[in-house]
């Protein structure tokens, strides 16, 4: 991972090696975000199917008694 000596890369100096290895850290930094919005988005699906049910419950029981009176 030598450095570029000459400056006229455009690169700031780096060479090819560091590139790569700070677009690998980019592409994890990347995943792990996406991983994130992921798992975020299965908890409020979970939380809207939860609260769906309870208001189908509340609503056959409301129902229901409203039959029976």
């Amino acid at each position: 991972m030598s450095k570029s000596k000459s400056g006229k890369g455009g690169n700031g100096g780096l060479s090819a090696d560091d590139l790569a290895i700070i677009a690998g850290v980019v592409v994890v930094i990347g995943d792990i975000l996406a991983l994130w919005a992921v798992i975020q988005a299965k908890r409020e699906d979970d939380a809207a199917d939860a609260e769906a049910q309870a208001n189908t419950s509340a609503y056959r029981g409301a129902r229901k008694k409203r039959k029976s009176s």
